[in-house]
C-alpha cells in the first residue's frame, strides 16, 4: 500500500503532467464539487433563533439590547421589532441571566425604587415613592393579561383630614393598550378591577375606572347607566341560548350525524327586580301574650272576744262558743288580666330577576341520501326525508333537553330538511393520499442524493477517467502518444487497461484497430464482424 507521500508525488507528478486547460478545468470541477457538498452538508444545520422577548415597551427592550452587547451574544429582531431573537441553545440561559439582573422591568417605576435609599428623605417623599411604585407594580401585572401590551394605573389618594364628615376615599384611574382586535371579557374587566381595589387601602370597585387606548370606557359604577346594565343582561341571555343549542345540537348529532343538525334557541328573560314584603295573619291561632293577676283579703272583725269579764268556768266557755258567728266579717277579691295576640307571620322576598319567561327553538335535522350513477357515470345523491315517527321521537327529545313547559307558552319545531353541503358527493378517496405526507417527508433527501449522483456520474467520474488516462501515459513513457508507436505496453499492463475511448486525440483509424487487436483480439474480431455485415 502506497504511503501518503508516495501518493501526493503521485498527484504531483499527474498534475504536472496536465495541460493548462485541463488544470484549470480540475480545479473548477473540484471547487464545484467540494461547494456543492458544503452547501449540502451545511443546508439544515443554519443557526436556529428563538424569541427571548416579546411584547417589550421600549425602555425595557434598550436595557436588554444592551446587556446582549455586553456579554457578546448574538441577537436578531423581528421584522416589526417586537420581539428579540437569540440562538435556540441560549435562550434559557440568557433569560435566566437577565432575570437574575431585573430585566425585564415590565415598564414603569416598581418596588425596586427602594433598594437604594438616602438619608434625608423626607416623609412627602418617602409616600409619593410609595405610591409610584404601588402603580408600577399593578401596571405590570396587569401587562401579564394575554390581551393587553401596555397598562398604565393612576391613583389618587386625598389628604387626610381629621374631621370624619371632610374624608374623602381614593380613587384609581387605569387605561389599558389592547393587543390588535383582541378585547377583555367581562369576567376579565372585573378581574382587573378586583385587582386593583384590592391592592389600594380603602379602596372600592365604585371608585375605579378601566378605559382603553381608543377611549372605550371599559368598567364604570354599576348603576351608573343602563348602558352596563343591558349589556349584562344580553350577556346573560346569549350565554342562556348557547347552552341550550348546544345541548341539543349535540344530543341530536349522535342519532342523526355529525353536522347534521342545526338548533337555534331565542330565549325571553325577565329582568325585572321584585322587592316584596308580606304579613300573614292566623285568627284561629291565638297566643297568650301576658297576663297579670291581682288578689285581695280584707277583714274588718278585728280582735276576737274572749267571754264576759268576771265570769269563770262553764259560763264563760259557753259565752265563747256564742261569740264565733260575730267575729268572721271581712271579703276576698281576685283580679286576673290575660292579653291575647293573633299570629303573624312576615316574609321578605327579593327576585333579583332573570328568570325564563319563554323559550322558542327551531331545529333543522338532515335526511337520508340514497347513492346511484347515471349512464355518464355521474354520481348524484337523491334526499330521502326523516318518517315522521322519527321526527315525533326527535321532537320529544329536544323538548325534554330544554325542559318544555306549556304554561310558559315555549314554541318547538324541528322540521327534516336537505342541507346545502349534504347533496354534493364527496370526492373519491385518492389511494396516494395516504402516503403524500410520507412522499414529502422523503423529496428533499432523494433531491439531495440524486443531485450527489449525478455530480458523481457527470463531474467526478469525467475527470478520474481523465487523470487515469495520464497515468497511463506515464508509466508507458508516452509511446502510446506517438503515432507509428505499435508495439505493446511494457509487460502488457497497460494493454490490459487501454480503452479506445480514452486514447488520445490524433490516431488514424488503422492504429487505434492495431492497438484495439493487441489488448483485446475478441472485440476486434467481433468489431470486423459488424462491419462486414453493414456492408453486405
Amino acid at each position: 500500500m502506497a504511503t501518503p507521500k508516495e501518493i501526493l508525488e503521485q498527484i504531483a507528478s499527474i498534475a504536472k503532467g496536465l495541460s493548462m486547460t485541463q488544470k484549470i478545468l480540475g480545479l473548477v470541477v473540484i471547487a464545484v464539487v467540494v461547494g456543492g457538498l458544503l452547501s449540502l452538508t451545511t443546508a439544515g444545520k443554519e443557526t436556529s433563533y428563538k424569541v427571548l422577548f416579546s411584547g417589550l415597551n421600549q425602555e425595557d427592550a434598550g436595557e436588554v439590547l444592551t446587556k446582549l452587547k455586553d456579554q457578546r451574544i448574538p441577537y436578531k429582531l423581528s421584522d416589526d421589532g417586537g420581539a428579540i431573537l437569540v440562538p435556540a441553545s441560549q435562550v434559557y440561559e440568557v433569560r435566566l441571566t437577565l432575570a437574575g439582573e431585573g430585566l425585564p422591568r415590565g415598564g414603569g417605576v416598581g418596588f425596586e425604587i427602594f433598594n437604594q435609599t438616602s438619608f434625608g428623605q423626607t416623609d412627602f417623599v418617602q409616600r409619593l415613592n410609595y405610591q409610584r411604585a404601588l402603580q408600577g407594580e399593578l401596571a405590570r401585572t396587569i401587562r401579564n393579561f394575554q390581551q393587553v401590551i401596555e397598562a398604565r394605573v393612576h391613583i389618587a389618594t386625598p389628604k387626610e383630614s381629621v374631621f370624619v364628615e371632610d374624608a374623602k376615599p381614593p380613587t384609581a384611574s387605569i387605561s389599558v393598550k389592547l393587543r390588535g382586535r383582541e378585547k377583555l371579557s367581562q369576567h376579565e374587566i372585573q378581574s382587573i378591577v378586583n385587582l386593583v381595589a384590592s391592592a389600594v387601602p380603602g379602596l372600592t370597585t365604585e371608585n375605579i375606572t378601566l378605559v382603553d387606548t381608543s377611549g372605550r370606557l371599559l368598567y364604570r359604577k354599576q348603576g351608573d347607566g343602563e348602558g352596563v346594565l343591558t349589556g349584562n343582561q344580553l350577556e346573560y341571555q346569549i350565554k342562556i341560548e348557547d347552552t341550550l343549542r348546544q345541548k341539543v345540537e349535540t344530543m341530536l348529532e349522535e342519532v342523526v350525524g355529525v353536522n347534521r343538525a342545526r338548533a337555534r334557541v331565542t330565549a325571553e328573560i325577565d329582568f325585572n327586580k321584585i322587592d316584596r314584603t308580606e304579613e300573614s295573619f292566623d285568627p284561629e291561632a291565638q297566643v297568650v301574650r301576658s297576663e297579670q293577676m291581682l288578689t285581695e283579703n280584707d277583714q274588718r272583725g278585728g280582735a276576737t272576744a274572749e267571754g264576759i269579764p268576771g265570769v269563770k268556768g262553764e259560763l264563760a266557755t259557753f259565752a265563747e262558743e256564742g261569740g264565733e258567728g260575730k267575729a268572721a266579717a271581712g271579703y276576698n277579691r281576685n283580679n286576673v288580666t290575660r292579653n291575647y295576640e293573633i299570629s303573624k307571620q312576615t316574609r321578605h322576598i327579593q327576585d333579583k330577576g332573570g328568570s325564563v319567561k319563554k323559550l322558542s327553538i327551531a331545529v333543522m335535522v338532515d335526511g337520508s341520501y340514497e347513492k346511484s350513477v347515471d349512464k355518464d357515470g355521474k354520481t348524484s345523491l337523491k334526499y330521502q326525508p326523516r318518517s315522521p315517527e322519527e321526527m315525533r321521537n326527535l321532537e320529544k327529545l329536544v323538548k325534554n333537553a330544554i325542559g318544555y313547559s306549556e304554561e310558559r307558552g315555549d314554541q318547538v319545531e324541528v322540521a327534516s330538511l336537505p342541507f346545502a353541503l349534504s347533496s354534493v358527493p364527496e370526492p373519491e378517496v385518492d389511494a396516494m393520499e395516504k402516503y403524500r405526507a410520507m412522499m414529502e417527508w422523503l423529496a428533499m433527501p432523494l433531491i439531495y442524493l440524486l443531485v450527489a449522483v449525478l455530480v458523481l456520474l457527470f463531474v467526478i467520474k469525467p475527470f478520474l477517467k481523465i487523470l487515469a488516462t495520464k497515468q497511463l501515459e506515464t508509466r508507458t513513457g508516452g509511446a502510446m502518444g506517438r503515432p507509428g508507436a505499435h508495439g505493446p505496453a511494457v509487460g502488457g499492463l497497460g494493454a490490459e487497461e487501454e480503452d479506445l475511448t480514452l486514447a488520445p486525440r490524433g490516431l488514424s483509424d488503422q492504429e487505434r484497430i492495431y492497438r484495439l487487436a493487441q489488448s483485446d483480439p475478441d472485440r476486434a474480431a467481433d468489431l470486423v464482424r459488424r462491419w462486414l455485415r453493414e456492408e453486405a
